[in-house]
């Protein structure tokens, strides 16, 4: 006799039941934040709880990262993610769970999303036990989101090679959104994050006084008349249909007022949605270096390749959204709009159909909103059992739909 359908709704209830105990991970992940790779003690938690709840565990996958796996009945495989690693930001908000770790932060809501893939697991683990989960389930405990390793590799690309996602039929993701509400969750099909690619630029000039500008060549003008060109590729050199963004983080040169160096260093960002439109940009951002020869000069340019743009599956989107708006209703199950910000699960994308949800954290009685990667973000916990239970759902709704 088969067992009845799971709703998104039970899985809800469940998850607010357990809300204290997500919160406490929560608290202890955030208490003890660990930058890329170095991710031990979270690791060590991560495995430790699963273990309690009887799932069996890989550990150092991609270095520190953990891999769960739940057993259920015959059906799909999905994977769920969450990234482990922090920032290196010291706190400002001064609460009784403040990082103890100085000039290391949860700034990015890691600490959450491990802490609700917990919820998730012990939610799924709940259903196989009692003979009612319908397929299986991988847990990804990722390491290092925020950075990449000496041979540049993210603890994302690392968990694909590694083949963690071997075999599975869908990837489930989420993250913290303090620009949204909580209650509201958010995707959409396609493209949702960009390409981020870094670049770094040497323009060389030659110096001399800074009282005799005739007979030098600044790099310092040299790189005024580049950047005014690199300024120009986007509104001039790409379909104003398409998205794309470059921008200059770094300008370092001199180092007294009366002297005209020899060299100015340029650092920056590349963002795109699309191959095409990614290659247009590295390619007219060197046409655009070329102005320094130009006028006289040098340049060395190095690009630098990285995270490829997320982009969702549509189906997996569906479920997801489905899963969701069962629970939060369909008015809180949103079309995200894409954003110029980049994630390495684009490669967990890439290995398995995927959705990432873009979960909401401010709290609207709050005067402000605490954004990511600031020393007073924050997040209103209400929004930890609504994440894992998201989790759940999408996982369960595409069991029950493809099985």
């Amino acid at each position: 006799m088969s067992q009845p359908a799971i709703s998104s709704a039970e899985l809800y209830e469940r998850a607010k039941a357990i809300q204290p105990k997500i919160q406490a991970w929560r608290r202890e992940i955030h208490r003890h934040p660990e930058l890329s790779f170095t991710e031990h003690r979270t690791s060590g938690l991560v495995n430790a709880e699963l273990i309690s709840l009887g799932v069996p565990t890989e550990t150092e996958v991609a270095k520190t990262g953990v891999v769960g796996h739940i057993q259920g009945g015959e059906g799909p495989t999905v994977g769920l993610r969450a990234d482990m690693d922090a920032l290196p930001i010291t706190e400002e908000n001064g609460s009784e769970f403040d990082s103890s770790n100085p000039g290391i932060m949860h700034a990015c809501g890691h600490d959450a999303h491990t802490a609700m893939l917990l919820g998730a697991a012990t939610l799924l683990k709940g259903l196989a036990d009692e003979g009612r989960l319908p397929g299986r389930v991988r847990l990804l405990f990722q390491p290092s989101e925020e950075a990449s390793d000496e041979e540049g590799k993210s603890g994302g690309i690392r968990m694909v090679e590694e083949g963690a996602l071997e075999g599975l039929d869908a990837v489930f993701g989420i993250h913290v959104d303090p620009t949204k509400d909580v209650g509201v969750v958010a995707t959409r099909p396609g493209p949702l994050m960009a390409a981020a690619d870094e670049f770094e630029l040497t323009i060389r000039g030659y110096g001399g006084h800074a009282a005799r500008p005739q007979v030098a060549n600044d790099p310092i003008v040299l790189a005024s008349n580049v950047i005014q060109a690199i300024h120009q590729i986007v509104s001039r050199r790409i379909d104003p249909i398409e998205s794309g963004v470059i921008t200059i983080g770094q300008i370092h040169g001199g180092t007294v007022n009366n002297v005209i160096p020899d060299t100015v260093y340029l650092n920056g960002t590349i963002r795109s949605f699309t191959p095409t439109t990614r290659q247009l940009l590295h390619d007219e951002l060197r046409r655009a270096c070329g102005v320094a020869e130009a006028l006289g000069g040098s340049f060395e340019l190095n690009i630098k390749w990285g995270y490829p743009p997320t982009i969702l599956d549509p189906e997996a989107v569906a479920v997801s959204l489905a899963a969701v708006g069962e629970f939060l209703g369909e008015e809180n199950s949103q079309i995200a709009t894409p954003v110029m910000g980049a994630e390495d699960f684009s490669y967990m994308a890439q290995a398995a159909p995927g959705s990432f949800l873009r979960l909401g954290t401010h709290n609207p009685a709050w005067p402000k909103r605490y954004f990511v990667h600031t020393s007073t973000f924050r997040m209103d916990e209400d929004a930890l059992s609504i994440g894992a239970a998201a989790l759940a759902a999408s996982a369960v709704k595409w069991m029950q739909e493809k099985r």
